[in-house]
């Protein structure tokens, strides 16, 4: 009785039947103990009452044994939680000896934990023991299916057979698992390219990989493997999840996967119309010999947002690189990561690359030995720091000229720095309000006609060694959809931003894309369909974060301590012709080199292309007597009269109407 009560939790897991017996054979018991206690006084039952007593007590005995071992088995193979039942592969005839061949005993433990859920055939978990389970074809994992093994033994950098490791020695030229559903799991477990015996067969073929994870024309979610060795793959990949004909593999977990030998370590690939997004590695290490590269992404499918947290990959040198990132639709996010490859200096190869069609990649972490291969300005979040390498960030410098809307006035059709074309809206500066420090806020009136009132710059410095550009405009409408951001994209065509919502409150419309690889020119518009308030445009090179507002030097305004130096440049003669050409982009100061032949100055700069911007001050320095600068239609000079240089060292200083004009603004002669 007192050894049913200190059990009986235990004991409850057994089958109703044994602990039945058990239970009456103690009843039984102790009625008997109380008849010999009441009757001890009739000598002639004693006897037959003490043999009735002890084969009782035998019967109890025999129950107890049998709970402790048949009892106890059932309880081993048959224990059970809820509806998820655990299935023990020795059950199913599995040796685990790395002689025999287990395949078959495997597969059939897996396919009857598939269907253990007797409301589903959603799974259950597939217990291995310690043991090598030689295999001689691919397992196949379905949805909801946990492989839990023991560990892979005591050893960080080989399998110890003898420490109680659960190994899967797979010896054939396929994957030795394949995951073929949602929520199927991978556990504590070592999966080996099996070489044994040395000369033998095994020793002479090589697996396509480790674990395939393939969604053909289906959805895969929610794959998980934990503390996971994939050993000694050199002829295949250890790990790949492979997208095609229209599927996809997301939300994928692994967490301190073990990658060592292989002539790929991690290889994410989706065909065109498939994806494989947004899958997690957490920890874990892709080192020893890795022949090819440790990890490859590449399209020409979705293949994006795939995390990869303080993983190391540090094999001593790979032929192509540690980390490979190609097509347009592809990009890995890796962060707190190790890359290294002691290799890789003589080889003179870099540890990352990230092909010129990949963009948006984020990377941080250690790198040691070489350097990254990539467009640093389409992926501005590759960021290592150190001794061979370094991160790029885009200068947040906002492109837009009379970003602060300065120069505006009311009843006209001229904002300096920007086209307003058409009539159909009426424009006004609202007064007593800035959102940014010195802009201004404008406030467009839409008159519901002629299609929509298109806000562009006049002009925008073009940047060849950029792709991307990201720029805005803060907006208030109570109008849902009154204002968007338009922009030409890489292949030409307008994308758009997301419109406002009508909330009347201030909201930054805005985006950041590929620009038209042909015009290299990204050509942004603000269409505006509804009565809109703006301010703060702003348009900075590079997938950076927006700076709208002022800075110490913007078009807003300038403040500065210190020097300011400008440019000194010497101009020469035309080649023939009083017309002179100056170096628009040099500076604002000019050296004129009469080269020993004074001569007269007509025009400056009047063709269309080498015109100077609006506003634009020079200062022409003239070292020799005798030269003119002629008053015309094209320089307007003090007095109307022409500058004739009398004394060395005179100077002239004007000012550029943004056409072929001129306006002096100062002499000294």
């Amino acid at each position: 009785i007192l050894y049913f009560f200190a059990h009986r939790k235990t004991l409850q897991q057994y089958s109703m039947s044994k602990l039945t017996a058990f239970a009456v054979a103690c009843v039984a018991l102790v009625a008997s103990v109380f008849l010999v206690v009441s009757h001890r006084t009739d000598s002639s039952s004693d006897a037959s009452i003490i043999v009735h007593v002890e084969a009782l007590q035998a019967q109890v005995d025999a129950l107890k044994r049998q709970l402790l071992s048949s009892s106890a088995a059932d309880h081993r193979r048959h224990l059970t939680s809820g509806l998820s039942a655990f299935t023990f592969a020795s059950d199913f005839g599995v040796v685990g000896d790395s002689i025999t061949d287990d395949t078959a005993s495997l597969q059939a433990a897996i396919d009857s934990a598939a269907h253990s859920n007797h409301l589903s055939d959603g799974g259950g978990t597939v217990v291995l023991g310690p043991g090598t389970f030689y295999t001689t074809s691919p397992l196949i994992l379905p949805g909801g299916v946990t492989i839990q093994g023991q560990g892979y033994g005591s050893s960080p950098l080989a399998i110890q057979f003898d420490a109680g490791a659960s190994t899967l020695a797979y010896c054939g030229t396929d994957y030795a698992l394949r995951v073929t559903g949602h929520s199927a799991s991978i556990q504590n477990i070592a999966i080996y390219d099996w070489p044994y015996p040395v000369g033998g067969y095994c020793d002479t073929v090589e697996a396509a990989g480790g674990v395939l994870v393939e969604a053909d024309g289906e959805t895969i979610e929610s794959v998980t493997m934990s503390n996971v060795l994939l050993y000694f793959f050199t002829g295949g990949t250890a790990l790949t999840l492979k997208g095609i004909n229209n599927g996809g593999i997301a939300y994928a977990s692994f967490s301190n996967l073990r990658i060592r030998h292989a002539q790929q370590g991690i290889h994410l690939v989706a065909e065109t119309g498939s994806f494989v997004n947004s899958n997690q590695f957490h920890g874990g290490a892709i080192s020893g010999s890795i022949t090819d590269v440790g990890v490859l992404a590449e399209g020409p499918g979705s293949c994006n947002d795939n995390k990869f947290y303080g993983m190391v990959i540090e094999p001593p040198k790979t032929s192509i690189t540690h980390v490979h990132v190609k097509g347009p639709a592809t990009n890995v996010r890796m962060h707190d990561v190790r890359l290294e490859g002691t290799g890789m200096v003589a080889l003179k190869r870099p540890l990352v690359i990230v092909e010129d069609d990949s963009y948006n990649n984020v990377m941080n972490g250690l790198l040691g030995h070489t350097h990254v291969q990539a467009d640093l300005l389409r992926n501005a979040e590759i960021d290592f720091v150190g001794a061979k390498t370094v991160g790029i960030n885009p200068p947040p410098l906002n492109q837009f000229y009379n970003a602060a809307f300065h120069g505006f006035v009311d009843g006209s059709n001229v904002l300096p720095g920007w086209n307003l074309p058409g009539t159909n809206r009426d424009i006004s500066v609202v007064p007593n309000e800035e959102l940014f420090a010195n802009h201004q806020v404008l406030q467009i009136d839409y008159l519901n006609y002629g299609g929509a009132f298109q806000l562009s710059p006049q002009s925008l410095p073009k940047s060849p060694i950029h792709s991307q550009c990201t720029f805005g405009i803060y907006a208030r409408s109570s109008v849902p959809g009154a204002i968007v951001a338009t922009m030409r994209y890489e292949d030409g065509t307008m994308i758009s931003s997301s419109e406002h919502s009508g909330s009347g409150e201030w909201e930054f419309i805005a985006m950041s894309a590929l620009y038209d690889s042909n015009t290299k020119e990204a050509k942004p518009i603000f269409f505006i369909t509804n009565d809109v308030d703006i301010t703060a445009p702003t348009f900075v090179y590079g997938s950076t974060p927006a700076t709208p507002g002022a800075s110490l030097m913007s078009s807003s305004g300038a403040k500065m301590d210190g020097t300011l130096s400008m440019a000194m440049i010497t101009a020469t003669p035309p080649p023939s012709g009083n017309f002179w050409v100056l170096p628009k982009t040099e500076g604002n100061l000019f050296r004129i080199d009469m080269q020993g032949s004074p001569q007269t100055i007509i025009r400056l700069n009047h063709a269309g292309p080498d015109r100077f911007a609006k506003g634009t001050v020079i200062t022409l320095l003239f070292s020799e007597v005798g030269a003119i600068v002629k008053h015309s239609a094209y320089i307007t000079l003090l007095g109307n009269q022409d500058f004739t240089v009398a004394k060395p060292n005179s100077s002239l200083t004007l000012v550029s109407n943004g056409d072929p004009t001129w306006t002096e603004v100062s002499r000294n002669a």
